[in-house]
């Protein structure tokens, strides 16, 4: 059998057990296969299911499933797939704002699939930004991720048993000393304190950074993606604006939806809010804006605990929060000395990550950690000095 043939013969045998799953009966139903779109991890198809009785709405479906080259090893694709089909059998529940899963499975003989409904019918869309993301984004994305983040604090306090059941069958994917990425994070990671030096910054606080960056995946980020409580959750664990859907209200406010959970991870908040202020947020969102964006995020969380009967909230209190950011801020400012060059347009993100290129160290150091140019070091070496100036740094240093 062809290769056509046999891709035909999985989406059709899919399409079948999906339209099941709808509610309908396989030959009152037909689908039409809009397009597909090839990523580095993954596949995605966008389905038209059509019903023969014309009272009943057409359901718009995208589904997912692995590359089946050589990436899926490095980046650990079937773990986050099977992380991601776990969060949607096990934790996800119906009144939830999130897309339905229509169908989920990691034992087909072709490899894992998900398959789940298309919300631009609901008016969400991704959002027009990859960077700088505007306030009235990060504010939404915000108040979504701390309805998020409640959820799995009261899940945790109401149904303890059934949560760390859920939380121990979550695959590691980034933070483990074997991790294909460590290499590169450590090298990126001095990038901005190499631009200080070479503008004369203070000799001693590039030594104490330095010192601290060079050895940042063990230092900075395994330690801070470990479990510490009492504020450990289910975070989303790759929290960017390419993951957050939004519509727009009739207020002209924004709503926000959180999408793709394959790197579901039990840590505090911090990873996910530092990810998202250094890699997508503004600088004047994080100088200026920051106590209002980090109200909000922790305004919609208190308000879910207290609908949910959470009465105990001094450990839910807005320090606790803080004091958790300022802690491990450092973390995403880790995350974007390695991405916010591509995230800017600089370099070819297929390329950057392709095995190839990933193979060799020579092309990794200079690639990465100069794309961009002094443009990126430049604003990279302006988010450090403002972590130095909110006191998120002087913990590295006791």
């Amino acid at each position: 059998m062809s290769h056509l043939a046999q891709h035909e013969e999985w989406l059709k045998e899919l399409m079948l057990k999906i339209i099941v799953n709808l509610g309908s009966n396989v030959n009152e139903a037909r689908y039409e296969l809009c397009r597909r779109n090839d990523y580095i991890m993954s596949n995605v198809y966008f389905v038209d299911v059509k019903f023969k009785d014309k009272k009943r709405e057409e359901v718009s479906v995208i589904l997912k499933r692995p590359t089946s080259d050589n990436v899926k090893l490095f980046y650990r694709v079937d773990h986050q797939f099977y992380n991601e089909i776990r969060f949607y059998q096990m934790y996800v529940r119906p009144s939830d704002n999130l897309p339905r899963c229509f169908y989920a499975d990691d034992q087909l003989p072709v490899g894992s699939v998900i398959a789940l409904e298309n919300v631009n019918k609901h008016g969400y869309y991704s959002c027009p930004y990859t960077h700088d993301v505007p306030l009235e984004y990060t504010l939404a994305a915000f108040r979504e991720l701390g309805r998020f983040h409640a959820k799995g604090y009261v899940m945790k306090e109401l149904q303890r048993e059934k949560f760390f059941d859920i939380v121990r069958q979550i695959k590691e994917i980034r933070y483990d000393t074997t991790f294909g990425f460590k290499k590169i994070i450590n090298l990126t990671a001095t990038r901005s304190v190499e631009y200080l030096r070479k503008h004369g910054h203070d000799e001693a606080f590039c030594d104490k950074m330095e010192a601290v960056l060079s050895n940042v995946f063990d230092k900075v980020m395994m330690k801070t993606a470990e479990p510490r409580e009492p504020l450990s959750t289910l975070c989303h664990g790759d929290f960017t604006s390419y993951n957050v859907l939004f519509k727009a209200e009739n207020d002209g406010q924004y709503r926000a939806m959180l999408i793709d959970f394959a790197l579901v991870r039990y840590s505090t908040p911090v990873i996910d809010l530092s990810t998202y202020l250094y890699l997508c947020g503004t600088k004047e969102t994080r100088e200026d804006r920051f106590s209002e964006v980090m109200q909000a995020y922790y305004d919609a969380l208190k308000e879910y605990l207290l609908e949910a009967g959470i009465s105990d909230m001094e450990k839910y209190s807005y320090d606790a929060f803080l004091n958790d950011y300022k802690k491990g801020a450092l973390f995403g400012f880790v995350i974007a000395s390695l991405w916010l060059g591509p995230v800017n347009g600089y370099g070819d993100p297929q390329e950057l990550t392709s095995m190839e290129f990933l193979k060799v160290e020579e092309n990794m150091q200079k690639k990465f950690k100069e794309v961009g140019g002094d443009k990126i070091s430049k604003i990279l070496a302006d988010m450090l000095l403002d972590l130095k100036n909110h006191d998120c740094l002087k913990y590295y240093f006791e």
